[in-house]
């Protein structure tokens, strides 16, 4: 009789770890997460980039995203909202790092001091406090300063780890992450101590991932963070002006509702048309994976496709891309091998396993070049899909993995189209040529060089992917 209660029990609270896990991945979204805005022509559009790589004289660092976000913060009047994952300068290790996060706490510190009257929101993800744990130096010294700052609360967002996260919103979230911590910060060696409530909040593996700014006269998306412990990694960015910005800046105030923020008290100026042949159009979460899909099953036998990325795990845009091969669509894909991460190594999961798996299956018609990185990472989000009249480049903060692309985390893109043969095309064209032929640099290096032929870390990643329980 003990032996069949204890059995009804604990059927009893398997239905109900099942039952919440389900309600976890399902939920309602907030009203305007995964947001897709019109698509507007006439756009000025101009397209940034970070590199780090080998030249002939040893490493060569050449950046353009934040000066070009300074600029955007020195020419505003009357509004500024920023949002960014990463913000703080905080890294393992004995590398040296730019201080990306104080120079732009000291620039909008600046701003505020020289111009009282421009409203300045500073929207970022609970990863820089770890979970509650502490308030970092950044954070305080820009609330000291009349900047408001919004950590976002991403508990009304869907569980991408739902089978760790029913059972850490039934028992654990109740007490909360502050007080003294004993454990070692995982993003540090700077002898900061955090506390265990906090690890397991992090595992539930949420993020505020965007990196956007918005201002009343322009607005940016990009790959990059502020973040002294990314500060040489390569990634891209779009600077636009005019109608997107007005729907990154209504996808921004969702945010800023969700997380019981400050509302914007002003717009975006309205700007003079440039090419209409070039068009813009601003995504946010699942929007972003539709938009991709749809590009890449429009593209016909003779087309081209060229993927630079962090991360590819997604199932979906996986079985898309051997379809695309499939029919003929010439594929070219570069990844980072997936090899270091703020100063540690890892173990190459889950670029190479996809890599090997796109390579194998393909029969070799994708290619895979490597981002060679030393250190760094090559940190970019970039699809660009080749039609024979035009090009459709997406790209900004997210990775082709599931929890990027299924409404879990917090993403922002842009996707722009372009005739072939315009100006932006040719510079998506260079730029993807220059690091696919290591021209003017050593950028890339050929498949061989990382391909893992590992059955278990394919287990790894397949079990990954599909649970949750990793950080991609």
């Amino acid at each position: 009789m003990r032996r069949k209660s204890i059995l009804v029990v604990a059927v009893l609270l398997a239905a109900l770890w099942t039952t919440m896990c389900i309600h976890g991945v399902s939920r309602q979204l907030p009203q305007g997460i995964s947001y897709s805005g019109d698509e507007h022509r006439g756009v000025p559009v101009e397209f940034l980039y970070d590199l780090t790589f080998e030249g002939d004289t040893g490493r060569v660092v050449q950046q353009a995203i934040f000066d070009r976000v300074f600029r955007m913060i020195d020419r505003a009047r009357r509004l500024i909202v920023i949002d960014m994952f990463l913000f703080n300068g905080e890294h393992g290790g004995d590398r040296e790092y730019l201080p990306l996060a104080e120079k732009l706490s000291e620039r909008l510190i600046e701003k505020k001091r020289a111009s009282p009257g421009v409203e300045i929101i500073f929207i970022t993800d609970e990863i820089n406090n770890f979970y509650g744990a502490y308030t970092s130096r950044e954070i305080r010294e820009l609330r000291a300063n009349d900047v408001h700052v919004v950590v976002t609360d991403l508990t009304r967002l869907r569980d991408s780890n739902p089978g760790y996260s029913a059972l850490w919103r039934s028992f654990v979230q109740w007490f909360g992450t502050s007080g003294r911590g004993v454990l070692p910060h995982p993003l540090t060696s700077a002898g900061r101590k955090v506390t265990l409530r906090s690890y397991l909040k992090l595992l539930n593996f949420k993020a505020n991932h965007r990196k956007v700014i918005v201002t009343e006269r322009e607005c940016l998306a990009a790959s990059a963070n502020p973040h002294d412990a990314s500060s040489f990694h390569s990634n891209v960015a779009f600077a636009m002006r005019g109608a997107p910005c007005a729907d990154m800046l209504q996808a921004e105030s969702a945010v800023l509702e969700l997380s019981g923020g400050p509302m914007p008290s002003s717009g975006v100026e309205p700007v003079p048309e440039g090419d209409a042949a070039v068009s813009a159009q601003y995504l946010t979460e699942g929007q972003i994976q539709r938009r991709i899909l749809e590009e890449i099953a429009s593209l016909s036998s003779g087309d081209r496709l060229d993927i630079a990325m962090f991360y590819l795990s997604d199932r979906t845009v996986i079985r898309e891309l051997l379809r695309a091969a499939d029919r003929g669509v010439t594929t070219r894909v570069i990844l980072d091998p997936n090899k270091d991460a703020f100063g540690r190594e890892k173990g190459g999961i889950p670029n190479r396993q996809v890599a090997r798996e796109l390579v194998t299956r393909s029969e070799g018609t994708i290619a895979l070049r490597w981002y060679d990185t030393h250190g760094e990472q090559f940190h970019t989000k970039l699809v660009l899909a080749w039609h024979p009249d035009h090009v459709t480049a997406v790209g900004g903060s997210a990775n082709l993995t599931r929890r990027n692309l299924d409404d879990f985390n917090l993403e922002a893109d842009v996707r722009i189209r372009a005739p072939r043969g315009s100006a932006l095309a040719v510079e998506f064209e260079r730029y993807f040529e220059r690091l696919w032929t290591n021209t003017a640099g050593d950028y890339t290096v050929d498949y061989s060089q990382y391909e893992d032929r590992s059955w278990l870390k394919r287990l790894v990643y397949r079990l990954q992917e599909w649970s949750g329980f990793s950080s991609y």
